[in-house]
């Protein structure tokens, strides 16, 4: 038996979060064959909620880079962030004019006038309205594990200067940029999992396309890089697969006999 992990952003699905048919086929032939497969996202879980997406029958789910794991329903992990390291955080991003996205496992924290000035914010807005809370004011509401910041034109390096010893930071391209706590990676997550369930980290397998995917890249026994992926996210992979829409995922499984 072997454990899979993916990402779910550029990896099972593209950025319209369709899932191509190849992709749902290895999905089932790998659960068919014995294996367990896990979604491995830098989205919390309040970002994981498609029908679909949770119809493929996933084993577990690694979410927010690390800071929660839940496996056949049950939670068996989270990292909360501390209030006052939130504050601390809150108050270093809004000074460099960095709008900033709260995530926790059931609410989205931002603030419209920051947020609303970028097109994913306005997105955000439009698609999560259900399950957004304001940042400013609402200290005793929050619960979340994790930041992402639009850093586009903004000093980010700065804020990466002053929040080092609590954060570690996974740019994109100068765009976007995200805060998870010290200690927690996707990498931990397998690693956590790996022991719960007394398998080798050698029988592990983990699908990705960018940044924040690089750790576990590097710690499953076999890092797979979608063809689609980010040049630094290839320099990470042992094996680079075709792109999404040409079946990588379904390939890859069969290149190592998964399927």
């Amino acid at each position: 038996m072997a454990l899979m992990f993916f990402d779910i952003d550029g990896t099972l699905w593209d950025r319209e979060n369709v899932i191509p048919d190849s992709t749902k086929t290895a999905l089932q032939l790998l659960k068919q064959n014995g294996h367990q497969i896990f979604l491995c996202s830098g989205r919390t879980r309040v970002f994981i909620r498609d029908k679909e997406l949770l119809a493929q029958g996933f084993d577990g789910i690694l979410s927010g880079c690390g800071t929660c794991i839940d496996y056949k329903g049950e939670e068996l992990f989270y990292k909360k962030l501390d209030t006052e390291l939130m504050e601390r955080s809150v108050k270093i991003f809004y000074e460099a004019d960095i709008p900033a996205l709260m995530e926790g496992r059931d609410w989205l924290y931002m603030d419209e006038d920051m947020i609303s000035r970028d097109e994913y914010g306005k997105y955000l807005l439009q698609t999560m309205k259900d399950h957004i809370q304001p940042i400013r004011g609402n200290q005793n509401n929050w619960e979340a594990s994790k930041y992402s910041l639009v850093i586009r034109d903004r000093d980010y390096e700065k804020v990466i200067g002053q929040l080092k010893d609590d954060y570690e930071f996974l740019v994109h391209g100068k765009v976007v940029m995200e805060a998870v706590p010290k200690g927690h990676s996707k990498a931990t997550a397998i690693a956590a999992v790996c022991e719960m369930l007394g398998v080798d980290r050698t029988d592990t397998f983990a699908f990705g396309d960018s940044a924040n995917d690089l750790e576990m890249l590097d710690f499953a026994g076999t890092g797979v890089v979608m063809g689609n992926g980010s040049d630094v996210a290839k320099e990470h992979g042992d094996y680079i697969t075709d792109d999404i829409h040409r079946d990588g995922i379904y390939n890859a499984c069969r290149h190592f006999d998964l399927i």
